[in-house]
């Protein structure tokens, strides 16, 4: 009988394992929110943290393929060691701004670095469980079990962070905040880092790290989620700002990581028997049209069952679009999973700098009728995704190293 439980996957690793990848995630998560407090006290104003948040998310862009390349060909233990030094070093520079005065320019650069430094660990942990479910009986559900037991994972790293972070900074400092982050960088990430295998995955090196061009379709999918995750948190805040509704705002949105989460759990079990492009024109279809509640209603608890409910699509696109990535590849290809992480950060940044816009032309409900729009171009990215056939397993090449 094939294996279809979570059970499976402490069976192949541990839980020291899994916990201190989960734990990894936390840094970065947190600094979302705590750099736009950090931010303002550092600059008195929010437009100003603004900028030093899309430094942040620009970096982690830029450098999230370079982490990829460098993990295929040096190995992820070596790659994840040396970001994790880079990322200390950027994170106290981070912290020392608060004690040392410096030119804006300055402090968007240094910005840029704590988030070019991130180490993806998601992605990280992903490529691990490539290599180590690649060749065994039953493979290829193992390792879509894998990847959705890494998806809640980032959905619950991506909710718990943030409160970590605020929670931190409103009762101590925004400073404290990031240096709870430093430390969590510095213990969890050089914990998850020796638990890494040291040799390289691909025995090609780089030359293996190649991208698939059939690649498209779910990296279209990964930057519309990214889309919707950037509309609907600045709608949110556009829309409760100024208002009694205002403290419902973190709330509302960490709702849809809440639905998103839920959904990872048993994405494997109740969907399995669809192919991929199905399940995410499915899953487009359905969030086109649990979208239609946030455009239609100002009410923050019917609001939050929105969320709610337009998460519940997220996970199993995530998850159709790491499934699909990893199968294109060969087994262990970090390149291909952090050009994903890549995809969704500009989507987040694109889609909020269309929303504001929106928001200035049109109004609040305006900006949070778009993720309907994006359900459909995500339900479209599927219809692609058959057509290109980009569910269909790559060259495989014959590996030994286990995650």
């Amino acid at each position: 009988m094939p294996e279809t439980t979570y059970s499976l996957l402490v069976r192949n690793a541990s839980l020291s394992w899994l916990a201190s990848a989960f734990v990894a995630r936390l840094p970065y998560s947190m600094l979302t929110l705590t750099l736009v407090l950090f931010g303002q006290e550092l600059t008195g104003s929010f437009a100003l943290a603004g900028l030093l948040v899309a430094a942040f998310s620009l970096g982690g862009a830029l450098g999230a393929p370079v982490v990829g390349l460098l993990a295929d060909r040096f190995g992820r233990r070596r790659a994840l060691l040396v970001l994790t030094a880079a990322g200390a070093v950027s994170m106290a520079a981070l912290a020392a701004l608060a004690w040392v005065p410096v030119p804006l320019a300055v402090q968007v650069l240094v910005s840029g670095l704590v988030g070019a430094t991130n180490g993806q660990v998601g992605a990280m942990a992903r490529a691990g469980w490539s290599a180590a479910f690649a060749g065994q009986p039953d493979g290829r559900r193992k390792i879509e079990v894998a990847m959705s037991y890494e998806t809640v994972a980032d959905e619950v790293s991506f909710v718990a962070g943030p409160i970590l972070g605020a929670t931190l900074a409103a009762a101590v400092t925004p400073v404290f905040a990031v240096g709870v982050a430093w430390a969590l960088l510095v213990i969890a990430q050089t914990t998850f880092a020796f638990k890494l295998p040291a040799a390289r995955t691909l025995a090609g090196g780089i030359t293996r790290g190649r991208v698939p061009a059939r690649m498209a379709a779910w990296l279209l999918l990964s930057f519309v989620v990214g889309a919707v995750f950037g509309t609907t948190q600045t709608g949110l805040a556009a829309l409760f700002q100024d208002t009694p509704n205002e403290v419902w705002t973190g709330l509302v949105y960490g709702a849809m990581g809440v639905g998103s989460a839920v959904s990872g759990l048993f994405a494997h079990r109740v969907l399995g028997r669809w192919s991929l492009p199905v399940r995410v024109v499915g899953a487009g279809v359905g969030m086109a049209l649990f979208g239609l509640g946030l455009a239609l209603t100002q009410q923050p608890l019917i609001l939050g069952l929105a969320c709610f409910t337009l998460g519940l699509c997220v996970a199993p696109l995530l998850i159709a679009a790491s499934t699909g990535t990893e199968r294109l590849a060969e087994p262990g290809n970090t390149l291909v999973l952090t050009l994903l992480a890549t995809a969704l950060m500009v989507g987040v940044g694109s889609g909020a700098s269309v929303a504001g816009w929106v928001i200035e032309a049109f109004g609040a409900p305006a900006a949070l009728a778009m993720p309907t729009a994006l359900g459909v171009v995500a339900a479209l990215s599927g219809v692609l995704a058959r057509l290109t056939r980009a569910d269909a397993h790559g060259v495989r090449q014959a590996v030994t190293t286990a995650a």
